[in-house]
């Protein structure tokens, strides 16, 4: 089993990764443009996008620090066979950052709200790193709604945030706050090649944004990333475990100890890939969630890199 970075590596090496990830994301030629909207989630709104036709609904939910547009290299072929729905989190992005809570059970009674108000008919939900966490959560408290789920790399078990969110604090929380906000620098958070927004809404920044920096720290103090250790035996809904063999955040090392305890998954790993393999190998990714969608299943005979 290999073992994750340390914190203090993982910090090091994290404005490398970002600028590759801003190369990665950057929209490929001829993709069709979207609009945003605003959806109302319990006491907040949340700027999402929709796309796509077909009976089943995919919602995609982001991890800590990110948007809706770590979806963007997939979203387009998702929508070629399901309705997509993906948001930014309550506190991220271009959603409303309330005052509070964002603890895990705030966070998933806005998202109950959200898919009560705005998502009918079938659905599976699809999460990335806390994301993967809020998807779990989801899938926990809506087994009436929720009726399969996939996670990437998600937070929840043994390990959250390469261990940085384990022993948190309320200077470390702004610290990161202010990294965050600074970041936008490099990881903007509006593309108009890709999704339209009312001027009032693009010309909004997260750099400089006390409220953005004050909800992120937040979400560090308040938001337990390893809540769900004892509670995913109570999932029954046909999960999807996807994951990335050199994750530096939340370790591939997990992945069996987690997969055990899902009483129906597959888990299907990919040699090579980071934390966010929807942006790193999105075509085989976004096979996976599309076949995933039209058949789930519980397999033991994925667990191989591939």
């Amino acid at each position: 089993m290999s073992r994750s970075l340390k914190p203090s590596l993982w910090w090091a090496i994290f404005p490398a990764l970002v600028a590759l990830l801003v190369v990665i994301d950057r929209p490929r030629p001829g993709r069709p443009a979207h609009q945003a909207e605003w959806l109302t989630a319990g006491d907040t709104k949340l700027r999402s996008v929709r796309a796509g036709t077909g009976d089943t609904t995919l919602l995609l939910l982001h991890g800590f620090g990110e948007s809706l547009f770590t979806w963007r290299s997939i979203y387009d072929q998702l929508a070629t066979r399901y309705r997509v729905v993906a948001v930014d989190l309550p506190g991220f992005g271009g959603s409303g950052k309330p005052d509070g809570p964002y603890t895990l059970d705030a966070m998933t009674a806005r998202l109950s709200d959200l898919i009560d108000r705005s998502i009918e008919g079938p659905l599976v939900v699809v999460g990335h790193s806390m994301g993967g966490e809020l998807t779990a959560a989801l899938a926990l408290a809506r087994p009436d709604r929720v009726n399969a789920a996939v996670l990437i790399a998600p937070a929840g078990w043994n390990v959250g945030l390469g261990g940085i969110a384990d022993t948190m604090y309320p200077g470390k929380a702004r610290a990161i706050g202010w990294y965050l906000s600074s970041r936008a620098f490099v990881l903007p958070e509006h593309d108009p090649d890709w999704l339209g927004e009312p001027d009032s809404a693009a010309s909004y920044t997260l750099v400089g944004d006390s409220v953005y920096r004050k909800a992120a720290a937040r979400v560090l103090e308040e938001f337990d990333f390893r809540a769900l250790r004892d509670s995913l035996t109570g999932l029954q809904q046909p999960i999807l475990l996807l994951w990335g063999t050199r994750d530096p955040v939340i370790p591939y090392a997990i992945a069996d100890s987690m997969a055990k305890a899902l009483p129906c998954n597959t888990l299907k790993a990919f040699e090579g890939a980071f934390h966010r393999p929807q942006a790193e190998i999105p075509d085989p990714v976004a096979k996976a969630i599309m076949d995933f969608a039209a058949n789930p299943t519980c397999s033991t005979d994925g667990r191989k890199p591939h």
